[in-house]
């Protein structure tokens, strides 16, 4: 009876001596996981990628320096053309800020110009910091022909090293 009963005992012990090990490597686990998650700063504070983020966007809204319809209302900046000049005219000056509007020379016009002027002078602009022109910003695209004539030289140049090189083969 002694040899069948051995067996049992010894699984029950070690799986009991199992479970222990489980269950304490487990506890010590979660506290070393909370121990590392302890550096994360709260989701409501700020962080420096998005400060970063920020400053890249403020760049880009100023190098812009567009001016949709779709930036104005009935005549007035929307928020939309708030918050895109808020993003021109924030950061550190750079010289004179160009704003350029692409709109419709159409009886509006006068309207959408006077309060783009009137949102720039709340921000403190002088109206020798800044231009407003009317029509595209020419610097922010590039003629099609330089990429054309770029081509038409790299064609030139493979017809003739293919030229020059001439059949190949034995003599």
């Amino acid at each position: 009876m002694k040899t069948l009963n051995a067996p049992i005992n010894f699984r029950l012990l070690l799986a009991v001596t199992t479970a222990t090990v489980l269950l304490a490597g487990c506890q010590q686990s979660k506290r070393s996981m909370q121990g590392m998650n302890d550096k994360f700063e709260p989701d409501d504070k700020p962080r420096s990628v998005t400060a970063i983020f920020d400053q890249q966007h403020r760049n880009g809204a100023r190098q812009d320096g567009m001016l949709y319809a779709g930036h104005f209302t009935d005549g007035e900046l929307n928020s939309l053309g708030r918050q895109k000049l808020d993003m021109m005219t924030s950061g550190p000056e750079r010289g004179i800020l160009n704003v350029y509007m692409s709109v419709p020379k159409d009886n509006a016009y006068a309207a959408r110009e006077s309060s783009v002027i009137a949102f720039l002078s709340t921000k403190g602009l002088a109206s020798n910091s800044y231009t407003l022109t009317a029509g595209d910003n020419p610097g922010t695209g590039a003629p099609a022909v330089q990429g054309l004539n770029g081509l038409a030289k790299q064609r030139e140049v493979t017809e003739s090293a293919a030229s020059s090189a001439g059949p190949t083969g034995s003599k």
